[in-house]
């Protein structure tokens, strides 16, 4: 008997599951990493315009599974658009847009502000908590990195977060009210395996790209001590002959190398790309390993996941989608 994907959405702290099951027409949750927020789409039949519109804000939850397997959450976040479409022809289809951060919220307002001798931990607490974000979780060897000085002109908290995590090799996410900045492919164990013949359904990667590739990055400083301009510079594991120079000077040599640590790991990460799609499965984490089998020679391997992409459907069942990176 082939197995049957089930779902679980709860709207505003109510289980809308039984509603839903004859209306729904597709789900989407994707979970991009380095990227502020998650998002879940909802497709659904509202035929006769029967269906009660969610509000604006209201609290969303949805977990995907299998029948006699149970469900895990996929997605927590609030209803951030609703749209109402039709036709003679096809009838009335509501689409229902979540975020995983409230866009209603303080975190994309402008701040201007300074910092003075913080850490990177410091300047996320503070400059969150006037956004309105409770808590501030951040990877303990990012934690210390201390800024003489780091100023916000006019940059919303989500932006500080993302230049922030761009500047130390980390990865920024919004999650309600919680915000979280993880080391990127810090040694996570949590992996996936994408096996041909069994449930790997499509592939499509290129296992090593030229364009993206520098066997080396730099950046340059200023050394007051010396009163002249230095340069840290950083081998990287791919075999190309091009060199990559970060645009912006850093203000001293900890920064320098901070910054060319985090494009480090991301030419070494560019250095492959590609999809695939799988049977649906929840384990499938952003920055987590997603292991390639039976595919073919020089394709079969580790890679890094860049987003995760889960969709179930009426017709289609559950199914996973990843795009994929170097390892």
């Amino acid at each position: 008997m082939a197995k049957r994907a089930i779902f679980m959405v709860t709207a505003a702290g109510t289980n809308i599951t039984a509603p839903l099951l004859p209306v729904l027409q597709s789900l989407t949750v994707t979970d991009n990493v380095g990227t502020h927020s998650d998002t879940a789409n909802l497709d659904i039949d509202d035929t006769d315009g029967r269906i009660i519109l969610p509000q604006k804000g209201a609290p969303v939850i949805i977990a995907l599974g299998w029948e006699g397997g149970g469900v895990r959450v996929v997605f927590t976040g609030t209803v951030d658009e609703v749209k109402s479409s039709g036709s003679r022809g096809n009838g009335r289809k509501l689409a229902i847009t979540a975020k995983g951060m409230d866009t209603t919220q303080k975190p994309k307002q402008n701040q201007q502000r300074h910092f003075d001798n913080k850490t990177v931990k410091d300047i996320l607490t503070e400059a969150g908590q006037t956004a309105g974000v409770t808590t501030v979780q951040v990877d303990p060897s990012l934690a210390n990195i201390k800024r003489v000085y780091f100023d916000m002109r006019d940059e919303s908290f989500i932006h500080v977060g993302e230049r922030i995590a761009r500047e130390v090799g980390g990865n920024f996410r919004i999650q309600g009210t919680q915000a979280f900045l993880t080391k990127r492919g810090s040694g996570y164990t949590s992996f996936v395996t994408a096996t041909w013949g069994q449930n790997l359904h499509s592939w499509d990667i290129a296992p090593d790209l030229g364009r993206t590739q520098f066997n080396a990055v730099r950046a340059r400083w200023y050394d007051k001590k010396q009163a002249k301009w230095m340069e840290t510079e950083e081998a990287t594991r791919n075999q190309t002959q091009a060199r990559y120079d970060h645009r912006h000077t850093k203000a001293d040599e900890d920064e320098a190398k901070q910054q060319t640590g985090s494009d480090k790991a991301t030419t070494e990460r560019d250095a492959a790309e590609g999809t695939c799609t799988i049977e649906g499965n929840t384990a499938a984490i952003p920055d987590g390993l997603c292991i390639i089998a039976g595919a073919r020679a020089r394709i079969d391997g580790p890679y890094r996941i860049e987003s995760v992409t889960h969709t179930y459907s009426r017709g289609g069942g559950f199914v996973t989608s990843l795009n994929l990176k170097a390892a």
